[in-house]
């Protein structure tokens, strides 16, 4: 799957006069203008609106004409998962349509044998007992460099997985953590990776190391790794290659857990067993990236003792009290009441629990169904406080009345510190 450039190359239908864009002419002479790429982002945004209103609105035919070499993957048969409902085969086209109608989904194409639907009612938990440990890595965490972060992620046109800016912004996430690494003190042992994936953008994995080596010491005994996770890309669901700065889905997430990354880092975390962060490319286009990573996890018998997903941390309505929520749906339930527990030690937050309809979720979705014990935590109870800005352009970090909450997000970064301490153990 090539990286959906041909936009900014052909889109020269702002040259073409209205009477041409009214025709439902091949591709090749709409397309057939001078070059596109002298034009500004807001230039490029209005003709794919002017093209939407021509054509009715299909985001189908609008991307057949902006980018007739990828056309014919438009047809191509998915197994789609609309949150709530049964699989169905559909094409990649309705997964735009989907999109503009508000429905997320899972892709399970590629991954029709992954899933186990494995259940963890028995599943227990250790006592907590890095209290001094988990505290003094939270007091480095800062909320300026969240913002930071943030303002750049969102700096790009859109995160699209398919698109330039997609790419760019992976790349963009990739190089601020291996500036984080290049600062760890030398006992601490990190590895970084870009997963590629079929489709352009790469998620991308950083581990800490165990403290013994890579290797379990005693080789009867695995090591199950720890993973914290959230999701890269954004989406406009109007149209993919429209704005969608994506402040709060999920680029909250990215930067809570990359703080929460950050600080482990300094404070020199020196874990007994794997502890991952994973970045996941194209959540918004069906779970791909975080289903090819679970898949290859599965296949290489890779032992994952627990995963929490972080998607949309930030976003308090005016008026409402912030609370750090955990899904209850489609969860570990042992894990999520426990790290609900831990939210209650490290967090100053209020901590509560909410659900989703059956089927809907994040990328912890890929772990749980293929048998891992995964959570969720978001910013708030999705019936009563969703965040209306999410999948469109005003997805932003500078919401009115202060509705973009970069304390409430410390709060889950706490929850992030504390879990993989906890979880992962720390070696003095």
């Amino acid at each position: 799957m090539k990286t959906v450039t041909a936009l900014y190359a052909l889109l020269s239908v702002l040259f073409v006069s209205a009477a041409v864009l009214e025709l439902d002419q091949p591709p090749q002479e709409v397309l057939g203008s001078p070059k596109f790429d002298v034009l500004t982002d807001h230039d490029r945004d209005a003709v794919i609106e002017q093209l939407l209103a021509t054509h009715d609105d299909d985001p189908v035919h609008v991307m057949r004409l902006l980018d007739p070499e990828n056309a014919s993957e438009l047809d191509s048969p998915r197994l789609l998962q609309v949150f709530g409902t049964e699989a169905v085969w559909m094409t990649e086209g309705d997964k735009l349509r989907l999109r503009q109608q508000g429905l997320g989904f899972i892709d399970l194409t590629n991954h029709q044998d992954l899933y186990t639907c494995q259940g963890y009612d028995d599943s227990t938990w250790p006592e907590l007992q890095y209290q001094d440990k988990v505290k003094s890595v939270t007091k480095l965490l800062s909320k300026d460099e969240m913002r930071n972060n943030l303002a750049n992620l969102t700096s790009f046109h859109n995160r699209y997985y398919r698109s330039e800016f997609g790419v760019k912004s992976s790349r963009w996430l990739y190089d601020q953590i291996l500036d984080i690494v290049s600062t760890a003190p030398p006992g601490v042992r990190l590895s970084v990776e870009t997963f590629t994936h079929t489709f352009p953008q790469s998620s991308i994995i950083a581990r800490f190391e165990p403290f013994f080596g890579r290797s379990s010491p005693n080789p009867t005994i695995a090591l199950p790794r720890i993973i914290v996770g959230a999701h890269q890309d954004s989406a406009n669901y109007r149209f993919p290659l429209l704005p969608a700065p994506g402040a709060d889905d999920d680029g909250s997430g990215t930067v809570t857990i990359l703080e929460a990354f950050r600080t482990l880092v300094q404070a020199g975390f020196a874990p007994e067993r794997p502890v991952e962060f994973h970045w996941y490319a194209a959540e918004e286009a069906g779970l791909l990236g975080s289903q090819e990573v679970v898949s290859e996890y599965k296949q290489l018998k890779k032992e994952v003792g627990a995963m929490i997903q972080f998607d949309m941390t930030a976003y308090v309505p005016k008026g409402e009290t912030p609370i750090v929520t955990f899904i209850t749906t489609d969860v570990d339930p042992n894990l999520t009441n426990w790290t609900m527990a831990l939210a209650e030690e490290y967090s100053t937050s209020v901590v509560g629990g909410a659900k989703l309809f059956a089927g809907a979720g994040s990328d912890h979705m890929s772990w749980h169904r293929a048998g891992f014990p995964a959570i969720f935590a978001a910013e708030g109870d999705p019936f009563k406080t969703f965040n209306p800005y999410i999948h469109t352009s005003g997805d932003r970090m500078d919401l009115a009345n202060g509705e973009f909450s970069f304390e409430h997000a410390l709060e889950f970064a706490k929850v992030a510190v504390g879990f993989v301490i906890e979880l992962g153990g720390w070696v003095e």
